[in-house]
């Protein structure tokens, strides 16, 4: 099957070159991170692993940490303002510039450091990278298995990528920095309303030490979920039909508590049983347990415990309440390093259950905060899909045509 990357390359338009990345003449492949970086130190270097690249930004929610010990002998992959970081294990392909609030942090193995001369270049290799057509491309060079694909560096560095005239793409960055500055509104939107909606959960819990216990079990229908996971994207097609599909990582990954889109889906014929919205998707790992709430039907894979509360009401709460009590819950997983819940220890794990209208309170105002953080995902959806048109029409010669309309 045609290359569909190589194809769109060929029709670029004259006077553009394209060089594969280890060759680019304003940019270096520093390589990738630490390989053991050691245990947790509270009081250490953040390192960016490939879980906090995320929708091509960085996250630093609950960074690892490593020993200064570990971070001064390992100088080639201390991270500097403007390199761009790629994932290499998992999600590979997708990137992000790092920020002065990474400045100096460490990599990890999982991700691979680029290092270019000016911030112009960051902006368009970032931007190449996030492209679907290059996500692809790097999907059908992984190695290993679906829950570890890798990319190599060797892969990466032939990774080809098109160099336009500097007056045009000055032009067009521009206009991408605009998009960029929307979206990242719309996300503090959301984590604002995310915020303050865990302040009004505490503030609700003030007198929860008189309300009685009730086992998780009792408030909602607990089931392990086993859809079969997607296949990595080798034949090059597109996979924005079927049903979303859910593995742990999504949820573990997730910095909102709810849930609307996925990078993989399933064809509905393969999902099996559809997870109904409203749903709680909780999943473990030796940090703490995490739990979402499904916003569109998804199909869910193994590792993750679905919990159908029984009203949206008490759905909110126990969203909340998992939230709340992450690393306390963590005695409610089993198997390797904690990572699968088991149904019948959750289910047992005791909850302090308020009354109707202490519940029904907490759940009009996270309804009305939810319903503005939906609003900014919305628009940012909006402005995801623009950013792939206007990079078409870029690649394609027409962008100062779509400007002028």
């Amino acid at each position: 099957m045609p290359d569909r990357l190589e194809e769109r390359l060929s029709r670029l338009p004259k006077g553009w070159d394209v060089v594969p990345l280890g060759g680019l003449p304003t940019a270096r492949l520093i390589g990738y991170g630490i390989t053991r970086p050691g245990e947790h130190t509270d009081s250490g270097v953040g390192m960016v692993r490939a879980a906090d690249v995320r929708n091509g930004r960085l996250h630093n929610g609950e960074p690892k940490r490593i020993s200064r010990q570990v971070h001064e002998a390992s100088l080639r992959s201390q991270l500097e303002v403007g390199d761009v970081v790629v994932v290499l294990v998992g999600r590979v392909g997708e990137a992000a510039v790092v920020t002065e609030e990474f400045h100096h942090w460490n990599a990890s193995r999982t991700v691979g450091i680029i290092r270019p001369a000016e911030p112009g270049d960051a902006a368009w290799l970032k931007l190449w990278l996030g492209s679907p057509d290059v996500r692809e491309w790097c999907e059908r060079r992984t190695t290993g298995s679906t829950l570890q694909r890798t990319l190599s560096l060797a892969a990466l560095r032939d990774l080809p990528v098109p160099i336009p005239p500097a007056a045009p793409r000055a032009a067009f960055l521009r206009a991408m920095s605009l998009l960029e500055a929307k979206t990242a509104t719309n996300v503090r939107i959301a984590e604002c309303a995310t915020e303050l909606t865990d302040a009004q959960f505490m503030v609700e819990n003030r007198n929860s030490e008189v309300w009685p216990g009730q086992p998780f079990g009792t408030l909602a229908e607990l089931a392990a979920a086993d859809a079969p996971r997607p296949p990595a994207d080798k034949d090059g097609m597109p996979k924005e039909d079927g049903i979303p599909f859910v593995a742990p990582g999504d949820i573990l990954q997730s910095d909102k508590p709810h849930l609307y889109r996925t990078e993989r889906r399933l064809p509905l014929g393969q999902a099996g049983s559809e997870c109904a919205p409203a749903s709680l998707l909780v999943a473990s790992r030796e940090d703490g347990v995490r739990a979402v709430m499904n916003r569109v039907p998804v199909a869910v894979g193994r590792g993750v415990l679905v919990l159908r509360p029984k009203s949206v009401i008490d759905g909110y709460w126990l969203l909340h309440e998992i939230r709340s009590r992450g690393i306390e819950l963590v005695a409610a997983a089993q198997g390797s390093a904690g990572r699968e819940l088991s149904r019948r220890a959750f289910g047992a794990t005791q909850v302090r259950w308020p009354p109707q209208d202490v519940r029904e309170r907490f759940a009009r105002l996270a309804d009305r905060l939810q319903a503005r953080a939906r609003t900014a995902h919305a628009e940012n959806e909006t402005l995801r899909v623009l950013r792939g048109q206007a990079l078409d029409g870029f690649l394609a010669g027409s962008f100062g045509g779509m400007a002028a309309m």
